[in-house]
């Protein structure tokens, strides 16, 4: 082959791999690309659930935002979590907005008690003198994060802190199609991750790809449009099965923070965010011959709590046998405004007198 024609052959190679992928982004996978996290991940296009979201007029405080100020004023209520508590459905904005409470929100290694320690040390907990704690974990998490070890106060500076809370990039995700071009950067990569999903879709029935397990319920709990009874869950729900809960380490660790903030008159207060397996588990079509995730049981049961425990499922689930739907989004692993409610209307209880 001369090198003419070689060069011709490469070059319409090229032209053409483009033209598959532009053709592919353009007309599907850039949609499921900016959709809820469940759809993205699994690669599947479903319509929008018929309940809109809400928007609030007031909101929280970020940690890092009161730190820049430079301002130095107390708050009703100090929280720190994982993405239940730093996503787009911001609880705390309720609890502004609903309950005129003063919310302020750390993100520092989305842990809600190492974050919680480096807090303490650094002498910032003092600086706002919150009356209520609130630490929040997803259930799936609490095992790792809580239940693994004795988890005790590590020193750390007010400096380092500081500059952490400053130079911290914004870690939750963003999705987002904007770009300066047509040919995207995410663009081949996305559509590879696409098409291998639907491959192993067709290898594994129960998934839509290896984060994503789909599934049917027995009644219409969504209000998205021929998917009102499908329930799609991320696979580190069913981490219940291989590695079960420790409560009473869980318990241990919460009970000493508890101590530590009971010292400064703060109430601490601790939640699980119900993994979306675990919270419909009940009217599951095909349970799989799995057993139930005794998660919550376990936390209720366990003794000796110095700490206020939400229980997140058990007002969900008391939802959930009302008919309510949405409580979850159908395509994404969080709740909806409708479960920051539920949950929300239940923790209040435990901070207004």
């Amino acid at each position: 082959m001369s090198t003419r024609k070689y060069v011709f052959s490469v070059t319409l190679v090229m032209y053409a791999f483009m033209a598959v992928n532009l053709v592919l982004w353009y007309g599907l996978t850039r949609e499921v690309f900016g959709m809820k996290d469940m759809n993205r991940m699994g690669g599947t296009k479903t319509p929008e659930a018929l309940t809109g979201n809400v928007s609030y007029t007031k909101h929280h405080t970020e940690l890092a935002e009161y730190i820049a100020s430079g301002r130095h004023e107390s708050f009703d209520v100090l929280t720190l979590g994982d993405s239940f508590s730093n996503g787009k459905n911001n609880y705390q904005d309720y609890l502004v907005n609903r309950y005129g409470l003063r919310v302020i929100n750390v993100r520092i290694k989305y842990h809600c008690l190492e974050d919680l320690y480096m807090l303490l040390n650094a002498g910032i907990v003092d600086e706002i003198s919150p009356r209520v704690v609130i630490l929040e974990s997803v259930e799936r998490s609490v095992q790792g994060r809580l239940g693994m070890e004795s988890k005790f106060s590590q020193d750390t500076d007010r400096k380092t802190i500081i500059n952490v809370l400053l130079n911290q990039a914004d870690k939750s995700p963003k999705i987002s199609t904007a770009s300066a071009g047509i040919f995207e950067p995410v663009l081949v990569k996305w559509n590879i991750t696409f098409l291998f999903n639907r491959l192993y879709r067709f290898l594994h029935p129960e998934q839509l790809s290896p984060e994503v397990y789909i599934t049917k319920l027995d009644r219409p709990f969504f209000t998205n449009p021929g998917h009102e009874n499908t329930l799609m869950h991320y696979w580190e729900d069913l981490e219940y099965l291989k590695n079960p809960l420790n409560a009473e380490m869980v318990n241990q660790n919460l009970n000493n923070a508890a101590r530590l903030l009971k010292a400064k008159g703060i109430k601490l207060i601790f939640f699980a965010a119900a993994d979306k397996y675990d919270l419909y588990y009940p009217y599951l079509t095909d349970k799989k011959g799995r057993p139930e995730n005794p998660f919550f049981k376990e936390m209720r049961e366990v003794q000796g709590k110095e700490y206020v425990f939400v229980d997140a499922m058990s007002v969900l689930r008391e939802a959930l046998a009302r008919g309510e739907q949405d409580v979850y989004w159908m395509g994404d692993t969080h709740w909806s405004w409708k479960g920051i409610k539920i949950v929300c209307d239940e923790m209040v209880k435990h901070i207004i007198p």
